[in-house]
């Protein structure tokens, strides 16, 4: 990264003096006193080892909430511990931008102006993945300067600026400068701070004067200074010593941050920041409060544009471009559609706790006219969206639905490779292996003219390919009956499909015909609920977790199943587990 002059008597010099050394040393763990509610001291930044990996896992199917029952499954039998090392996490570009909106009432979208963030174990929050580059620094600067010149631009009436600017610098002196920004910094770095926290930047402020503009300049040069430092960038969490190896328990308000994050991609709100204070979110009821309060708020929506988007690939329907000759009835309007119709779906399953099996098994749907006309569907009334019965659409659940069946294909054919392989890796958490060197999977679409099922038969009898192969076709071949854009059919240029196959199972071989018998197969396949529990975990903490880490699937199955709450029960377990509510330094 290029020098900045320190030297030059400027903003942005002074701001760079108080926050440049600290966010360029956010690279490894934070040490300092895990009991001081998350303070900590100047040049509390130690590079250290980062976290660990992980992030896939199995599945099962059948418990009473669908989420299957902990003690089945093929999970690893030498398990890694419940909690294991984490890496400082920093704010992805949607918490960004929630955050700042909350703080400040801004309705601007700063996090779009970054680069995406890099996915790790599928997900975009992932500690070990989120670095901080120098164009991260650069934007997070210009950001700040927007969101705080909009703020400083409001009339005195204006809630948003008085939510933050609650006295006028300009008369209010110093008592006015320190109440602001210790108020300011408390909600920004989500944790009560201290007077020698907040002393540089009073300085900062006062630099520039104390009466008339000079006391305003300060003032907003000081709230910048607090949206460039690591304690709002990052997610800090503290360890006595960056050495220490024992297992201890998050603060009330590193926990209210790690629950916040996870169900909202926000910051906290009042009332879990006052649960911290209290004490109260320590406790089991006191967390099981917040959880059930929170997942029915509006915000909980951020489960499924955050986390679901991501472990379902909703996101990539947008990002296909079918080919417009082979299937000319594609739309954008149909790919939203698509996408709707899922996140609707998920939000069902959580918002009324249902069966996780129900995300493959559901009888119903979300269909607008444009969607339910391509299914070949009465189209509802009105333009909304409408909940509806599949009986009789050739469709059930997630797997029909037109945004796997679309993101999973060529532009210009179906991909029973592509589907196979998700299913295994995305709901089984059981991934082919890799593909040998000088594997030719381009050939497919290539040769004599016949069916995908011919080609990939001979595909799979070459010796290096027949062992992944045999994997991923069976699964993939069922879903023939649906095209490359997802419209049902029973037929294509080569004659009647054969949606016929194998799948080898826990219980050994079972024979089906079409999607309609290979969903309850798959839904009911003992990988099912620990894979799905790694998911959530994974997203929930920030780190990767994988069938090695049995206790913690274990664990959260059990709590999973005795809240008999499906999809809700198996978030909110996942958020009173040991792994969610306590860290460590070191690994073993």
């Amino acid at each position: 990264m290029p020098k900045r002059n320190l030297t030059t008597v400027s903003s942005l010099g002074a701001v760079s003096c108080v926050v440049l050394p600290l966010l360029i040393g956010c690279t490894g763990v934070m040490s300092g006193d895990p009991n001081s509610n998350g303070q900590m001291t100047p040049g509390g930044l130690v590079p250290g080892a980062t976290g660990g990996g992980g992030g896939t896992s199995s599945t099962g199917g059948a418990g009473p909430t669908g989420a299957g029952t902990a003690g089945t499954g093929p999970i690893s039998q030498s398990s890694k511990p419940e909690v294991d090392v984490m890496t400082i996490r920093r704010l992805n570009r949607t918490q960004y931008t929630n955050t700042l909106r909350s703080l400040l009432g801004t309705k601007q979208d700063p996090g779009s102006k970054f680069p995406p963030d890099d996915l790790s174990f599928g997900f975009d929050n992932i500690g070990e993945a989120l670095s901080l580059q120098p164009l991260h620094i650069e934007l997070f600067e210009s950001s700040a300067d927007a969101v705080l010149t909009e703020l400083f631009a409001l009339p005195a009436s204006d809630p948003n600026r008085s939510k933050v600017l609650s006295c006028d610098a300009q008369t209010g002196g110093h008592a006015c400068v320190v109440s602001t920004v210790s108020a300011f910094a408390e909600k920004a770095f989500r944790r009560p701070v201290t007077d020698a926290e907040i002393a540089p930047f009073v300085t900062l402020a006062e630099s520039h004067g104390t009466t008339g503009t000079g006391a305003s300049d300060g003032l907003k040069l000081a709230l910048k200074g607090v949206l460039l430092s690591p304690h709002f960038l990052f997610k800090v969490e503290l360890d006595a010593s960056p050495t220490a190896k024992d297992v201890h328990k998050l603060t009330a308000y590193e926990l209210a941050t790690r629950l916040s994050y996870y169900l909202w991609s926000n910051m906290p709100d009042a009332a879990l920041s006052a649960s911290a204070k209290s004490g109260e979110l320590l406790t089991d009821a006191g967390l099981t409060s917040q959880i059930t309060r929170m997942l029915a708020d509006p915000q909980a929506q951020a489960l499924v544009t955050e986390f679901a988007a991501q472990w379902l690939n909703i996101r990539r329907v947008a990002a296909v471009k079918p080919d417009p000759t082979t299937y000319p009835t594609f739309s954008a309007d149909l790919a939203t559609a698509m996408q709707t119709e899922t996140s609707m779906l998920f939000s069902e399953l959580l918002g009324q706790g249902r069966p996780l099996t129900e995300l493959l098994t559901a009888n119903y749907s979300f269909v607008n006219s444009t969607l339910a006309t391509f299914y070949g569907m009465a189209p509802p009334a009105g333009s909304g969206f409408t909940k509806v019965q599949l009986a009789g659409s050739h469709r059930t659940g997630f797997l029909t639905g037109g945004s796997f069946l679309t993101m999973t294909s060529n532009p210009t054919r179906t991909s029973p490779v592509k589907r196979g392989k998700w299913v295994l890796e995305q709901l089984l958490c059981s991934p082919p292996p890799p593909p040998p060197a000088g594997a030719n999977i381009a050939a497919l679409d290539g040769g004599t003219p016949q069916s995908m099922r011919a080609k990939l038969e001979q595909h799979r009898a070459k010796e290096p390919c027949h062992t992944c192969h045999s994997l991923m076709d069976p699964i993939g071949l069922a879903f023939e009956n649906f095209d490359g854009v997802g419209a049902y059919r029973t037929s294509d240029q080569y004659g009647a499909i054969d949606a016929t196959g194998t799948l080898n199972t826990a219980n050994g071989p079972v024979n089906f015909n079409g999607a309609d018998q290979l969903i309850p197969i798959v839904s009911n396949d003992p990988r099912m609920a620990p894979c799905a529990a790694s998911k959530v975990l994974t997203y929930a903490v920030g780190r990767g977790f994988t069938v090695d880490d049995a206790i913690a699937l274990q664990n959260v199955l059990a709590a999973t199943d005795k809240s008999g709450q499906g999809v809700r029960g198996l978030i909110g377990s996942v958020a009173l587990s040991e792994s969610f509510r306590s860290r460590r330094a070191v690994g073993e």
